[in-house]
């Protein structure tokens, strides 16, 4: 019975038009992934998971700033309101404590420390007759476009970067 080997490692068998694998082939030949490729693949994935963290972790800060600036611009818009009811004098509150629940109904907070945003009245140790403020929140990414220019430590100790806001 005559046979061939072709270029597929197959037996074929001419008279039954039969294709039979090679057992010399298929014995000896291995099925898989070599350790050097797995390893390969493993540091690939390693690599693309530590870009990942580093991007969600920067994109986490600054959806804090942005609330962060929200709130204080509400704040803002609160002490206005505050300013318009007293009375015909127009000055604003010694405190932010003063504005809950009258005009707003929880004075917000820092979103990732839960301290609350640093309000200066002006002038400096004024109890009702405050003509002006300065109301900061210190943000954590230090390449924010609205960040305060004069920003120093004692404002936001451990971060290089504040938003301050004072009435127009």
């Amino acid at each position: 019975m005559p046979m061939f080997v072709n270029r597929k490692s197959l037996i074929v068998n001419r008279e039954h038009k039969q294709k039979i694998p090679d057992e010399r082939y298929t014995m000896n030949h291995k099925h898989g992934f070599t350790l050097i490729e797995l390893l390969i693949v493993i540091t690939i994935l390693g690599i693309l998971a530590a870009l990942t963290l580093v991007s969600y972790g920067s994109a986490q800060e600054r959806a804090r700033d942005s609330k962060r600036k929200q709130e204080i611009d509400a704040i803002k818009k609160t002490l206005e309101l505050a300013k318009q009811d007293t009375a015909g004098s127009y000055y604003y509150p010694n405190a932010l404590a003063s504005l809950a629940p009258t005009y707003i109904k929880v004075v917000p907070t820092d979103p990732k420390t839960g301290l609350s945003y640093t309000y200066s009245p002006t002038p400096a140790g004024c109890s009702t007759n405050c003509t002006s403020y300065a109301l900061t929140g210190c943000l954590e990414n230090t390449n924010d476009s609205q960040k305060d220019a004069t920003q120093n430590e004692t404002t936001c100790p451990g971060t290089p970067v504040s938003y301050t806001i004072t009435p127009n």
